[in-house]
């Protein structure tokens, strides 16, 4: 029994003795160094593949973000929002922008890395397209956005030169305007003083007086007077409104030179006469002024 037991123990004692020279042989050492350096890139690997991811994630919210505010443009552009549109775009390219260098940084960091992810190749060239392809549709709708504000500018341009004309039509005619109102008023007043007539109703006497008729005598007629009449003792009338004369008188005699058949005077029930002017134009042919004497 005790022969067995030293066997067992010198045994031990060789395996410990083995493994204590094993442990301390190079061969040993560079495989202990190799492993931990595989590990430590792997636990480097690990985080650089986290890393790209959260790159690629930030990269399609941006996209989506991007999607988004196109519809906006759009709309802004439609209801002539021309400038916040504008805004709006430089902005968008801005972030285009951030992640094509975001692509950039992760494509060397995969390089550098050593990455060989077929799925993560595919994924960073999907969205290198998509950020080119948005790029090309941004750069045609801030074109269309300049066409806008151009189409814009020539309409506020048109509208300014209508105002302008609008104006001076305006002006011009405020000017016609005030002109015709003299010409009208100079026509006017023409046509008045063609159209005025000199009426005179009074007695022998008075007609005397005012020296419209002469006096007469024993073996002369009292006639009109030839020194010309004072306006003053006559009333202004116009002969396109008068048609009958009242002479209040049952006896009258009419001065002035009129010709036949263009008047008549009449009586009424109370035995007053009245003159009718039948043909105007010819009543008042010879003279503008109207002399009856009364009594």
């Amino acid at each position: 029994m005790k022969t067995k037991l030293s066997f067992f123990v010198m045994a031990l004692l060789m395996v410990v003795a083995v493994s204590c020279n094993v442990e301390r042989s190079e061969k040993y050492q560079s495989l202990m160094a190799e492993r931990d350096s595989l590990y430590t890139e792997a636990v480097a690997a690990r985080g650089g593949f986290d890393q790209a991811l959260n790159t690629i994630n930030e990269i399609e919210n941006a996209l989506e973000s991007v999607r988004a505010q196109e519809n906006i443009i759009m709309m802004e552009n439609q209801e002539g929002n021309t400038s916040k549109a504008v805004s709006e775009i430089n902005a968008i390219q801005q972030t285009l922008q951030e992640n094509r260098n975001k692509i950039n940084d992760l494509e060397k960091q995969l390089a550098e890395q050593g990455a060989t992810s077929k799925a993560l190749k595919e994924t960073v060239n999907r969205l290198k397209k998509q950020l080119e392809e948005k790029d090309v549709f941004i750069n045609n709708l801030k074109d269309e956005l300049q066409q806008s504000r151009q189409q814009i500018a020539n309409l506020n341009e048109q509208v300014t030169d209508l105002n302008q004309n609008i104006t001076e039509l305006n002006s011009n005619l405020d000017v016609m305007t005030v002109q015709n109102a003299a010409q009208q008023a100079t026509i006017d007043n023409q046509d008045a003083m063609l159209n005025t007539v000199w009426v005179c109703i009074a007695t022998q006497q008075a007609l005397v007086e005012r020296g419209i008729v002469s006096k007469g005598g024993l073996f002369q007629a009292s006639e009109i007077s030839k020194q010309g009449f004072d306006q003053s003792q006559f009333m202004r009338r116009d002969k396109r409104e008068l048609d009958n004369i009242p002479l209040n008188t049952k006896k009258e005699k009419i001065m002035t030179n009129h010709p036949e058949g263009s008047y008549q005077v009449t009586e009424t029930e109370e035995g007053n006469k009245v003159l009718q002017i039948i043909d105007k134009e010819a009543f008042w042919s010879m003279s503008n002024y109207l002399v009856v004497s009364i009594k």
